[in-house]
């Protein structure tokens, strides 16, 4: 029950919480003040997308990851992957999946022991329609951390 509480604290924190764009993010010119630049959304059938990881003292990573569509007859897909850098870059040793439809959020926050090294956490949404047809795929990472 108390994880369930601290995901929903987290998904509204994330719903409600905003970052002004510095103008030129948008336009690529000198901040004037005024937007010039077209501003055109980063996804266009998924709502919410993030990824986070923690880990503690004793190596428990913590995985986080929380997925949602605009569309309320729209079906979510989320797959939280724990990746570790190795020498030939990133690599999934373990990820877990959920779903969601229409705006619900699809959320996971999972532990998993981890030994020394670096790490970062990659969710990945998927947003179908009610046919099944495959609308949008994208993915975010979190912050590396290293153990």
């Amino acid at each position: 029950m108390r994880k369930i509480i601290c995901m929903g604290v987290m998904a509204l924190m994330i719903m409600f919480c905003t970052v002004p764009v510095p103008t030129q993010a948008i336009t690529g010119a000198e901040n004037t003040g005024t937007l010039t630049g077209e501003i055109i959304p980063h996804f266009t059938y998924i709502s919410l997308l993030n990824a986070g990881l923690n880990i503690n003292s004793s190596g428990k990573a913590t995985c986080i990851g929380h997925a949602s569509a605009y569309d309320s007859s729209h079906t979510t897909r989320l797959t939280v992957e724990l990746q570790k850098y190795t020498g030939n870059g990133w690599s999934t040793f373990k990820s877990w999946s959920t779903s969601s439809t229409g705006q619900s959020i699809a959320g996971l926050e999972e532990d998993y022991y981890v030994v020394h090294g670096t790490y970062r956490v990659c969710s990945t949404a998927k947003v179908y329609n009610a046919s099944g047809n495959l609308l949008e795929n994208k993915s975010a990472y979190s912050d590396t951390v290293t153990y």
